[in-house]
């Protein structure tokens, strides 16, 4: 295109030029003719200009690039390559934009873009269904006015979006929503909202059959227990018979404490999700009475179990509750650990007014890949050694609702070599002194 260009040029110049010194040449005339030669070419360059500058004006489509233009062409020819490899990212990105839309549309979660003031951007059909949002009519409405939940209302202006947000029964058709904010890009939020209704419907489900097999077993089991204990006493039952009875039995009162254990969790989590704060938990007579008991538990002896009070202050809360929440981490600490082992339970005031519970031991500690799944129901590090210790994997389950229930965290650390340190903390608000 260059030579061309270069090519063009020149057969303009010849056109114009030539036949002016000819004739200024032949007539004596030869300034006079290239001066005219000169504003001939001049015009013709003009006119040029004109037909690149139309060109321009009108889109530059390469379709319609002017040609001849002598020099000229160098830039249209640059112009009409940048053209069309714009349309052809052009096209691609429309094709990207539409494939993305598609995708966006197809998801059954509600996908709603937002600037940070809550106007709504764009949003999917499921956010229709799943908050109420109009994709056609309800772009620039802020969120907060369409979708009125106050516990949504108060996530999306406290500006804390890294956990997401659970909506049980929302206004918006009584859905169980999981509502989720991600800040993008300059100043966007994307909300992602997921429907956990049929999740919620078979967790239920599946507690109610818990705890109505939980139920239904506890009866036959305490038959089962009350026969066996009778024959362990009988003083003419046959030696083999007292080995079976006695194995018979242990089995049966382990999955008696199982049956306890999965109906404490039932109940507890099919009571309020936040526990009252109208009764205070004598905290500190509570952990001495556990430790008590603990320490004449059979085979308890070869641990070292003590109990150090650093505050008179009570828990608002569930007696019941925090009673289990001791009781589990120390007969936890027990079981897992080997003779001799150093237990302390502590009960303390933490930092920004909060109040503690810890059980420390100076066991063999906890892998970390276990650590995180520790609280997850009949998990169990060492399988064997539980079921050998009567555990039934549900007590540290216990402890994180419990916790939760009481505006708590439960927090686990613990190295291998090192033991294990478990504790709940508790919010100021929870504290009570001198029971008030």
């Amino acid at each position: 295109m260059s030579f061309s260009a270069w090519l063009s040029e020149l057969n303009r110049v010849l056109v114009v030029f030539v036949p002016c010194v000819i004739l200024g040449l032949a007539i004596g005339y030869l300034q006079e003719f290239i001066m005219i030669g000169l504003v001939v070419y001049g015009i013709w360059t003009v006119t040029q200009m004109v037909t690149l500058k139309q060109w321009l004006e009108g889109g530059a489509r390469p379709d319609d690039a002017p040609e001849y233009l002598g020099l000229a062409d160098l830039h249209v020819s640059c112009i009409v390559d940048i053209q069309k490899e714009y349309m052809d990212r052009q096209d691609t990105l429309e094709e990207f934009v539409g494939q993305f839309n598609e995708m966006i549309a197809a998801l059954p979660d509600a996908v709603v873009v937002l600037k940070v003031s809550g106007e709504i951007q764009s949003c999917n059909r499921a956010a229709h269904d799943l908050l109420q949002i109009n994709p056609a009519s309800d772009l620039h409405s802020r969120i907060t006015q369409l979708f009125r939940d106050p516990s949504f209302n108060d996530y999306f202006y406290a500006g804390q979006y890294d956990e997401p947000l659970e909506v049980h029964g929302s206004e918006v058709g009584g859905k169980e929503l999981s509502i989720r904010i991600i800040p993008f890009g300059q100043d966007r939020l994307l909300l992602i909202a997921q429907d956990l209704s049929q999740a919620a419907r078979v967790y239920a489900m599946r507690r109610s059959f818990i705890s109505n097999a939980s139920h239904e077993l506890r009866t036959p089991l305490t038959v089962i227990l009350g026969y066996l204990e009778t024959l362990s006493e009988h003083p003419t039952l046959p030696k083999e018979c007292q080995i079976a009875v006695h194995s018979a039995r242990l089995q049966a009162q382990r999955m008696k404490q199982l049956v306890e254990d999965l109906l404490a969790l039932s109940r507890i989590e099919s009571t309020a999700s936040v526990a009252k704060e109208s009764t205070v938990v004598p905290v500190p007579s509570v952990v001495m009475e556990v430790v008590k008991e603990v320490r004449l538990s059979p085979g308890v002896a070869a641990h070292d179990i003590q109990a150090r009070i650093e505050t008179d202050a009570g828990l608002k809360g569930d007696l019941r509750e925090i009673e289990s929440v001791v009781s589990n981490l120390v007969n936890n600490a027990v079981k897992h650990t080997e003779p001799g082992t150093d237990i302390q339970v502590i009960w303390r005031l933490g930092d920004s007014g909060s109040v503690q519970l810890t059980v420390s031991d100076t066991g063999q500690g906890i892998a970390p890949e276990h650590i995180d799944r520790l609280t997850e129901r009949f998990y169990r590090v060492d399988a064997g050694r539980s079921r050998e210790k009567g555990g039934t994997g549900l007590g540290l389950s216990i402890v994180k609702h419990v916790v939760e229930r009481h505006e708590g965290q439960l927090k686990i650390s613990s190295e291998l070599g090192q033991g294990a340190c478990f504790t709940c903390s508790f919010p100021a608000k929870r504290l009570s002194f001198n029971g008030s």
